[in-house]
């Protein structure tokens, strides 16, 4: 489950000019740190909605409770599952900010943080993410075009719970 028992994650997006994405993800985590809280910092045009970050908690928190988690902390551990990666320096570098980076998302893992003024709440999905932001992602033409244009966010999700095979 996320944050606090919800089975929803808590997430929230933020546009930010160029430039500026690395010293607002660094006030983020200072302040989720003062909270007790575990926030995830993400690149919001790798993030395609809540439900790919609720499902990549719920995968980290199993792997976890299992004792088959690649990190200590669960925020990482999200995050590798959020990224559909195997290894955590692979998912940093795709999903975390940068200084390209536009859209900010933080989600919540641990705790009861909230990030404040100026921030809207993610929605549950990706109405209709295009071919190259998925491409990005790292899903082929061949999978996309396994699904309805309708479904393709859905291939997100494939990534994410595809990481309990590929990290073993």
């Amino acid at each position: 489950m996320a944050a606090s028992g919800d089975p929803r994650i808590k997430a929230w997006a933020k546009t930010v000019p160029k430039g500026e994405a690395k010293a607002l993800m660094e006030r983020v985590l200072a302040e989720a740190a003062q909270s007790g809280s575990q926030v995830m910092v993400l690149d919001g045009a790798m993030v395609f909605g809540a439900d790919h970050l609720t499902s990549a908690l719920a995968h980290a928190e199993k792997a976890s409770a299992e004792g088959r988690n690649a990190s200590d902390s669960l925020a990482m551990e999200a995050l590798l599952y959020a990224s559909g990666e195997r290894q955590l320096s692979n998912a940093i570098k795709k999903m975390g900010v940068g200084p390209e980076t536009t859209e900010v998302v933080v989600a919540v893992v641990r705790g009861p943080f909230s990030p404040g003024e100026g921030w809207t709440g993610l929605p549950d999905g990706c109405a209709a993410p295009d071919r190259a932001r998925l491409a990005r992602f790292g899903v082929t033409e061949k999978e996309m075009s396994t699904v309805d244009q309708g479904r393709l966010s859905e291939l997100v999700l494939e990534k994410v719970a595809a990481v309990d095979v590929i990290k073993k």
